[in-house]
């Protein structure tokens, strides 16, 4: 990245990271190349810095945009801070060397359950401000769409103020209560943009109940995401220029991901994959985890960490109540083990990232798009 690319970064991140130079950027600019090229932007999930190194790699070489996010849950089970997830992924990038690929560092489901809570969460974005993020999701969904509406426009002033992207979140991801089924419905989505901008909050990804689950699908359970509702919904927000972020892509076929684009999908959270691929899990076609009737995971010797390390997390799961979809919580206390693996075992968690994030570049056709990104900075 030359000099003048380097000064088209945000402000937050010219301070936080004033000698950098790898491209950072503002995630307004990564969602309106991928509406320009007709792509989707992927967004991966971070809970162990184990798959970073793969992601980055492959946005190299395929020369495509990519945020790296962390939930606010995440921030609990993870070893991460605010800070040292900007830092490392900053960090990451400046280690390998990456110039070509523009990225952006996303709070991921900043989660607002009350309107008690909206300053705490204030705080917390203040401090992802600073710390250089260029891309927040206020999720609000847990409340009552008029609360939501409320607690948003609080929280969203902020990021409108620093001209940064700006998700919102309409119908909780995965509830099974409200609307129909429990899915967003196009009138109140419509309800929803259209209020927020009579406050001056003008976001662009509104993420929706269409469908999706956070994590891995057990026993008969499939994925089930919704695509003509997801259509009907952005059919009803495009007047704003509001385009549709999906969550819970792990489980999903190429083929389905690849369509997304066609119903106004620009931004795809990728979590759980990068989680299995560290862990060494077996995975279906999909990247869903395959598993047994007791929702007991099926680990392969030649994947991921080491055995040994890997039965020392079952017992702990067992110990602490962790079992299922809560094995992500290990993340954590184990990560120091983690960080300190023997090559091999790193080599060949990049490797296998790396392969997997390449698929995912193609289907989502962000690969080579990185240099228009440049045009919206």
């Amino acid at each position: 990245m030359d000099r003048k690319n380097a000064d088209k970064r945000p402000e937050n991140v010219k301070k936080r990271f004033p000698k950098s130079v790898v491209p950072l950027v503002n995630g307004q600019a990564l969602i309106k190349a991928a509406r320009k090229n007709n792509a989707m932007v992927m967004a991966t999930n971070i809970r162990c810095k184990l798959p970073v190194e793969g992601i980055v790699l492959a946005a190299m070489a395929s020369r495509a945009p990519v945020m790296y996010e962390i939930a606010k849950s995440e921030l609990n089970y993870t070893e991460f801070t605010p800070e040292t997830f900007a830092a490392f992924i900053v960090e990451e990038n400046e280690r390998l060397g990456n110039t070509v690929a523009p990225f952006a560092i996303h709070g991921d489901h900043i989660t607002v359950k009350t309107l008690d809570e909206v300053e705490s969460v204030r705080l917390l974005m203040a401090r992802e401000m600073e710390a250089g993020f260029t891309s927040f999701a206020i999720d609000a969904s847990h409340m009552e769409n008029e609360k939501n509406l409320e607690a948003t426009s609080q929280l969203a002033k902020a990021v409108v103020e620093a001209g940064l992207n700006l998700e919102v979140e309409l119908g909780e991801i995965g509830a099974k209560s409200g609307g129909a089924e429990g899915f967003t419905q196009p009138e109140e989505a419509k309800w929803f943009i259209g209020e927020l901008g009579k406050r001056g909050v003008r976001p662009n990804l509104l993420a929706i109940n269409n469908g999706s689950i956070h994590g891995t699908y057990f026993g008969a359970s499939q994925e089930g995401i919704q695509l003509d509702l997801t259509r009907a919904i952005w059919e009803a927000i495009r007047e704003w220029d509001v385009d549709i972020a999906q969550h819970g892509i792990t489980g999903t076929s190429l083929d389905k991901i690849s369509s997304f684009i066609r119903y106004g999908i620009r931004k795809g959270n990728v979590g759980t994959l990068w989680q299995n691929i560290a862990f060494g899990l077996a995975m279906n076609q999909n990247g869903n985890c395959i598993t047994t009737q007791e929702k007991e995971y099926v680990k392969r010797p030649y994947r991921g960490i080491p055995d040994e390390l890997w039965q020392e997390m079952v017992a702990w799961a067992a110990e602490t109540d962790n079992r299922g979809g809560n094995v992500k919580k290990a993340n954590a206390p184990f990560a120091p083990y983690f960080n300190v693996l023997p090559p091999v075992y790193k080599q060949r968690i990049s490797a296998h990232v790396y392969e997997e994030a390449i698929r995912l570049f193609e289907a989502t056709h962000s690969a080579g798009i990185a240099d228009s990104v440049w045009e919206f900075l």
